[in-house]
């Protein structure tokens, strides 16, 4: 069951987004591993909100996940391929261990025209891999980071 709704990212999303992405143990596992600085974030949140096509190849979009009270518990991002879509997540800190990373991956399929997704994730980043597993997600290369993709949505 799905506690969670979620809604395309919005201008006033930025200081909740932000908190996330400047926060060392919510990006330690993204790109160098380092919290990005503001201006870097408003880069990518800009590019993010103008994205109006989740089908457009290599376009990213954001989606925000909240909970019954409607306050945000995470972030996920699509980025369609070629084949398959991208899949990103992050949750707010004060919400790990409460099973919004595999709801938010969950809702990720109404976004996909049934196309499967894939994500990469880093090899000590286990509570990740345990999300996309539950998920249903077969790892496919097991470098560092590791990808999983899951099946097409029948």
């Amino acid at each position: 069951m799905t506690r969670i709704l979620l809604r395309p990212a919005v201008g006033s999303d930025a200081d909740f987004l932000f908190s996330m992405a400047s926060n060392p143990d919510v990006v330690r596992w993204v790109g160098d591993g380092n919290p990005w600085n503001r201006d870097y974030f408003d880069e990518r949140f800009s590019r993010a909100l103008s994205a109006k096509d989740a089908r457009t190849p290599d376009v990213q979009r954001w989606f925000i996940g909240t909970n019954d009270d409607r306050h945000p518990v995470g972030l996920l991002s699509l980025i369609r391929r070629s084949d398959h879509f991208e899949v990103g997540y992050w949750v707010d800190p004060d919400q790990w261990g409460r099973g919004y990373a595999g709801e938010l991956i969950a809702l990720a399929q109404d976004h996909t025209d049934g196309l499967p997704m894939a994500a990469q994730v880093h090899r000590a980043n286990s509570a990740s891999r345990r999300v996309l597993e539950r998920a249903g997600f077969k790892l496919v290369d097991d470098g560092d980071p590791m990808t999983f993709r899951s099946p097409p949505r029948q």
